[in-house]
């Protein structure tokens, strides 16, 4: 087909070739927590690195690049946050980002080393790099679990903060591995009886990493949700990056089997993941999708439709959407 007048330029293409410098730039200065340190006041790339105990050459490249970035200020020889920068980066402050889903270091160390393997996952036909939640030593997955732990937490947070969970007396989280969203409920809501539950494999961890939340009193429960209900009913359960590590075939047996576990007129909160259904937005999660075929290869491809049906097969009604403002995907529903 031929061109009729100049052709297009490539804004878009070059846009995201160059974006990964930025990006790669800002997931340092977010690893090595550069935007705390900057938080005391103005400083040279000398000074940076003496607070980082490195070179001060890296520290100048960095912070040059972060300047590039539009995350940081130059001044002569002295850097400082942006307006920006300072109210969400710095850890302590009320607005602080570091455990959004997008934004946490350790979750973006993992999309980092799988995104740059995702064609190999497609030449392969089967994922490269492959979670094995079952077959992993408690050593790994205990490293796994309190590298996520923050992000946990920081859901539970915001789970407190948008529901009222004192009218629940039984909650349980689903998979919940770290523990860390209980714990914030339990200090939000002390009065409700909590439980864990994972799989056989995972029990241990949770109940370790519970320990050094100091959170004794929560129940921890082997379940295997593929196998059938719990064993206890719960007023209200939490199934957060959960249903998404699963087939469509499995996740809909693991919804029905834990519907079955809710009391009627409880409550279910999915977690995670959930593109609208035209599956081309929101980006995050679009993009989420694609890289996690190199973690679950047979792990479905969740828009808010497929939520929806799943659970009203598993008898949940009044089902809506929502994002929380740590960037997880919501979905809310009622057991009939």
């Amino acid at each position: 087909m031929s061109e009729k007048g100049p052709p297009p330029r490539p804004d878009t293409i070059m846009r995201h070739s160059t974006s990964l410098y930025s990006s790669i730039a800002f997931f340092v200065g977010t690893q090595l927590d550069v935007f705390t340190i900057l938080d005391e006041g103005p400083m040279t790339a000398e000074e940076v690195a003496a607070a980082l105990e490195t070179k001060p050459h890296f520290a100048e490249r960095l912070l040059n690049a972060l300047v590039a970035a539009e995350v940081v200020e130059v001044d002569g020889s002295r850097f400082s946050n942006t307006p920006e920068s300072s109210h969400y980066l710095v850890k302590g402050k009320p607005g602080y980002l570091g455990e959004h889903v997008t934004v946490n270091p350790y979750l973006k160390y993992w999309m980092f080393e799988a995104g740059i393997k995702t064609a190999e996952t497609f030449r392969k036909g089967e994922a490269v790099d492959s979670f094995d939640y079952e077959g992993l030593p408690f050593d790994a997955l205990l490293g796994t679990f309190r590298g996520t732990m923050p992000v946990a937490v920081k859901a539970g947070e915001e789970l407190a903060k948008r529901f009222d969970f004192s009218r629940y007396a039984t909650v349980a989280d689903v998979g919940g591995a770290s523990g860390g969203l209980i714990a914030s409920l339990a200090k939000a809501y002390p009065d409700v009886r909590y439980t864990v539950t994972d799989l056989p494999s995972v029990t241990p961890v949770a109940e370790a990493l519970l320990k050094e939340q100091g959170m004794t009193d929560v129940d921890v429960v082997e379940w295997n949700v593929l196998e059938g209900p719990c064993g206890h009913k719960f007023d209200a359960v939490i199934l957060r990056a959960l249903v998404q590590v699963f087939s469509p075939e499995h996740a809909r047996k693991a919804v029905k089997n834990i519907g079955a576990s809710v009391n009627t007129g409880g409550s279910i909160l999915v977690l995670g993941h959930v593109m609208d259904d035209s599956r081309t937005s929101p980006v995050e999660e679009v993009g989420w999708y694609l890289i996690n075929l190199n973690w679950e290869d047979k792990a479905g491809y969740y828009a808010e439709e497929d939520y929806r049906e799943m659970l009203e097969e598993a008898g949940f009604k009044d089902i809506t959407r929502e994002t929380l403002p740590n960037g997880d995907g919501l979905i809310h529903a009622v057991k009939a």
